[in-house]
């Protein structure tokens, strides 16, 4: 009878119970390790981004009323008022719809100049930060109006908003006053330069005048000098043509007596 093959039985690997719970822990970890130093590094970049406006000192005042009020170990003299406190949350607010109702009104001009690539990818991001800032900075004062009075946001943004309004209103009005005295400024300017150089153009005018009149004078001079120099040049000549005429005469006078002398010798 021919051999039988054995065929080899496949050996079992046995694996404990903490091998996979491991390996979850290991992935957890990685995974965990790679999404904080990501955010780290999205909150560096988001750090170094500079924002498009200025510092918000409202919300600097109110952060520093608020701990302020939160302090207990203060005594409550030197506590701020609650009033003060909605006080300077109503400034805060007054300033976010401020800055929100700007990045509004200029979201279409930066998507056109982003669209046709005048603007880099870096502004347009400060822009979007910017936005996303702003959105938080209102989501932060409505909790922190709640905290106050419950329901009190149904008027508090109405009234902030109102605030806000009257206020550029006013700086409106004031920036029109400030044109006018700046263009009034610049006319007086101008017309101060144009009443010189009308001036400066009557003195020249005066002048040029002034040299035609003295250019004319003696050239009426120049022409009686002239006229003058003829005269006697012509009353020489004619000086000159009476002593020649004179001399002509002195000549033939003596001739005929020289004739009458000798006609009278003949005689004799």
């Amino acid at each position: 009878m021919a051999e039988e093959t054995v065929t080899p039985e496949p050996e079992i690997v046995k694996i404990s119970v903490f091998t996979p719970l491991i390996y979850v822990c290991v992935v957890l970890s990685i995974f965990i390790t790679f999404s904080i130093i990501y955010r780290k590094r999205r909150l560096q970049s988001l750090t170094k981004v500079e924002p498009l406006f200025k510092e918000n000192y409202t919300a600097v005042l109110y952060q520093h009323l608020k701990d302020q009020y939160t302090n207990k170990d203060l005594p409550k003299d030197q506590r701020p008022h609650e009033k003060v406190m909605k006080a300077a949350l109503l400034r805060r607010a007054v300033e976010a719809i401020r800055r929100s109702m700007k990045l509004k009104e200029n979201e279409p001009v930066f998507n056109k100049l982003y669209q046709n690539g005048l603007i880099g990818d870096d502004i347009f991001k400060q822009y979007q930060i910017q936005i996303k800032f702003q959105e938080l900075e209102l989501k932060d004062i409505v909790t922190e109006c709640e905290t106050y009075k419950k329901g009190w946001v149904q008027t508090f943004f109405p009234l902030a908003q109102e605030i806000c309004f009257n206020e550029a209103l006013r700086r409106r009005l004031k920036a029109s006053d400030d044109r006018a005295e700046t263009f009034s400024k610049l006319w007086e300017t101008y017309a101060d330069k144009s009443e010189k150089s009308l001036e400066s153009a009557k003195k020249v005018e005066s002048k040029k005048t002034v040299e035609a009149v003295k250019a004319e004078e003696t050239k009426d001079k120049v022409a009686e000098i002239s006229e003058k120099v003829e005269d006697v040049k012509e009353e020489k000549e004619q000086e000159q043509e009476a002593d020649e005429k004179h001399q002509g005469g002195d000549n033939d006078s003596s001739k005929s007596k020289k004739k009458k002398k000798n006609s009278k010798a003949k005689k004799n």
